[in-house]
This record gives C-alpha cells, sequence and structure tokens, in this order.
C-alpha cells in the first residue's frame, strides 16, 4: 500500500481515537483493546501500517465509526440508520441528536478545518443567526 493510504488511515485513526475519548490512552492500552502489541499500534499511529482485514471491523466497531471509513475514508463516518448521538459541547440538553445526511456531511468536513477556521465559521454563523433572528422579529412587530 503506497504511503499516503497510511497517512490517511492515521489521520482517520486519530480522530476516531480523540472523538471516542481514547486520545490520551497508552498505545499499550491501545492494544489490549483492539487486541494487538502496542507496537501494532505504534505503527498505525505513525503511518507505517495499517490494522489487517480481520482486525480493522472491531477497531471501527470500538471506535463507533464505519469500517470503509477508517480503511478507506468512505463516507459517512458512521453508519446513520440509528441516527448520530452527540454528547460533546453544545448538545447537552438534548438527549439524541439526529442529523440528516447533509447535516452530517457539513459537520463532517467543518470538523476536518483547522481550529483558527472553525472558530471563524462560528464566529460568521453566529453573525448571520443574529441577523436571521433581527428579521424575525421586526416581521412579526409588522416593520
Amino acid at each position: 500500500m503506497s504511503r499516503s493510504v497510511h497517512e490517511g488511515f492515521t489521520e482517520r485513526f486519530q480522530q476516531a481515537l480523540g472523538e471516542a475519548g481514547l486520545a490520551s490512552k497508552t498505545q499499550k492500552e491501545l492494544g489490549r483493546l483492539f487486541g494487538v502489541s502496542g507496537q501494532a499500534v505504534n505503527k498505525w499511529q505513525s503511518g507505517e501500517s495499517i490494522p489487517t482485514a480481520e482486525r480493522a471491523p472491531l477497531i471501527a466497531r470500538v471506535l463507533k465509526v464505519r469500517r470503509a471509513w477508517l480503511l478507506d475514508n468512505e463516507l459517512p463516518m458512521r453508519t446513520l440508520e440509528g441516527g448520530i448521538t452527540e454528547t460533546g459541547k453544545g448538545y447537552g440538553a438534548t438527549p439524541e441528536l439526529r442529523l440528516s445526511w447533509e447535516e452530517h456531511q457539513l459537520l463532517t468536513q467543518f470538523r476536518q478545518l483547522p481550529k483558527r477556521v472553525q472558530k471563524d465559521w462560528l464566529r460568521l454563523l453566529t453573525g448571520v443567526g443574529e441577523v436571521l433572528e433581527k428579521q424575525s422579529s421586526e416581521q412579526e412587530k409588522g416593520l
């Protein structure tokens, strides 16, 4: 396999570990979780190798992502049948959040942006939301 395939896997693996709350685990701990040695996890994280076809489904299941996304970057990242549950900041008041395909695509692409750009987009969207609320309020008042 080409180096870029390995690098792509490494990026997705790191992203999935982070979203699963496992990024702070040691390679040895991750190895136990995935049924491999810490050295194997080290190779995945360094882009030296990728998991075998037999091991990949377990890894995907533990990380709650699709195997096809993890290995091949085939979207979506997670299955959509049962909806996507988010528990991070901003979702606390909602026990379950169901996203449409388009919303899922937007969120996936947003998460790939550098943090600085994410902050700029959030400021922009907040401003647009405020303008729309103001317009709605004015329409209700008949202005």
